[in-house]
């Protein structure tokens, strides 16, 4: 049996966004640990491992959060950069109200997140009514509370463009723990009342 030979593919070199962490993900806080914890448990294998090196490398060009719906360029082996897209999914109706409630009620936590601070009872009122705060939450075997899309022709979803870019992202999210709540769908003015 022969083996098929590829020739080797190397990105292009950008000048793009630099993870800062050398394990990319924005290990330095407990919240960006955790949401690189959540990377590793979708199993992404290989393909997470390759977006670290695009994350490490500025590979990602650009990247904008728009509440739950983010876009990003990222530079792989092609002319043009890959259009990356990443959905997530929003509590709604009583479960957004009793989140937005229990924040609400302890000015404290909002407080917190407006200093650049997670505390972890956040999370906890996340997962009391039936959320997740952080990507990776199972909706059934195989899906995601997270929904990517990416340009390139590899059949896999996610890809090692969108890892990246989900890299990129934790690192933000580790800086300004409050873009995660933005990512699911609430506002900053939402959490205190005006």
């Amino acid at each position: 049996m022969s083996r098929k030979s590829y020739p080797a593919r190397i990105p292009r070199h950008a000048a793009g966004i630099r993870a800062q962490e050398p394990r990319a993900g924005g290990g330095r806080t407990w919240w960006g640990r955790r949401w690189t914890e959540t990377l590793e448990r979708m199993g992404l294998g290989a393909r997470l491992g390759r977006g670290k090196s695009y994350a490490v490398s500025g590979q990602v060009t650009e990247m904008r959060l728009a509440g739950p719906h983010v876009e990003a360029s990222v530079v792989g082996t092609r002319a043009a950069p890959y259009r990356v897209t990443v959905d997530f999914r929003t509590p709604a109706g009583d479960a957004r109200a009793a989140i937005v409630g229990a924040i609400r009620a302890e000015p404290i936590l909002a407080a917190r997140m407006l200093a650049d601070d997670l505390p972890t009872a956040v999370e906890g009122i996340f997962r009391a009514n039936g959320c997740d705060l952080f990507p990776g939450g199972r909706l059934a075997p195989g899906r995601y509370d997270v929904t990517t899309a990416c340009s390139c022709p590899d059949y896999a979803n996610p890809c090692k463009h969108v890892s990246a870019v989900l890299l990129v992202l934790g690192e933000e999210v580790a800086r300004r723990p409050l873009a995660l709540l933005e990512l699911r769908g609430l506002r900053e003015e939402e959490l205190y009342e005006g």
